[in-house]
């Protein structure tokens, strides 16, 4: 039997940040300040707001604040279970396992949508466009923080330097979550913002990574090649030679006061469905 790769790859995702939840808010600190320059951007007291890719919960927490209800939604079952243990005495939030690119909404039934730093798992930009479309009332408004192209930048070119494989993931452009979006009808404004988190050595480095479930390296087909005539997307585990190796080409390009940066190029869309 034939296994959907798109699946799979959902499954993947999920179980990782599932993994992850009951660490999460420890180790996201550049992802709780990216969401909160979100929230930001929310237009105040909505009717009905839809948190997707909840995650644990605590930036759902605060669009409570400004929208009367809000649905929290993520694709990862253990976040959803967390969250709700965590806001269980919650009137004001709903929680729920769903998918961006099929989200178990009805047709207009929410005033706005939200997202910070999931989206860019998805698979298919236009699918998750239209998906926001379909959810969202005439006149109601979304916004979405994705990582976006240039995005742990230091680490793939210091890894290209190292080996053929595959080890970070490629993050869609800017231009092409705003191409998405107005192909579904959608009015868009964006700016975009990188944050830089500083690392002692590589291996706190990927550990940061690591501990917020987002270490979950996607096939691309269209990578273009480097040093081989394939990339490679399964490789062995890391030895203590490779990751040495890796330090040493991290540090001769990037390092600074000892430390080893690691950017976070992030989108902040806003989005307006016409009445």
């Amino acid at each position: 039997m034939l296994v959907d790769s798109a699946a799979l790859q959902k499954s993947r995702i999920a179980k990782q940040f599932s993994r992850a939840a009951n660490m999460y808010n420890a180790a996201a600190d550049v992802q709780l300040d990216i969401a909160f320059d979100a929230v930001e951007l929310v237009p105040k007291k909505c009717a009905l707001s839809l948190d997707i890719g909840c995650g644990t919960g605590r930036v759902t927490k605060q669009l409570a604040t400004k929208t009367r209800q809000v649905i929290g939604m993520d694709l990862a079952f253990g976040m959803v279970n967390y969250a709700k243990q965590q806001f269980i005495d919650s009137k004001l939030i709903d929680w729920i396992q769903g998918d961006a690119e099929n989200i178990p909404l009805a047709q207009g039934s929410v005033d706005m949508v939200f997202s910070s730093m999931a989206l860019q798992w998805c698979t298919d930009l236009n699918t998750v466009m239209s998906e926001l479309q379909r959810v969202l009332r005439p006149g109601g408004h979304g916004v979405l923080a994705i990582m976006c192209e240039g995005s742990f930048e230091e680490l793939n070119r210091s890894w290209q330097q190292v080996d053929e494989y595959h080890h970070v993931n490629t993050f869609e452009t800017a231009k092409s979550w705003h191409k998405a979006a107005s192909e579904q009808g959608l009015r868009t404004t964006s700016k975009i913002k990188s944050y830089v988190t500083w690392h002692n050595n590589i291996r706190d480095l990927l550990a940061s990574i690591k501990s917020i479930g987002a270490n979950v390296v996607l096939p691309n087909p269209s990578i273009v090649k480097v040093k081989s005539s394939t990339k490679k997307s399964n490789y062995k585990p890391l030895s203590r030679n490779t990751l040495q190796n890796l330090e040493t080409a991290y540090r001769k390009n990037y390092e600074e006061t000892l430390q080893l940066p690691l950017t976070y190029q992030v989108c902040f869309i806003q989005i307006t469905k016409p009445l």
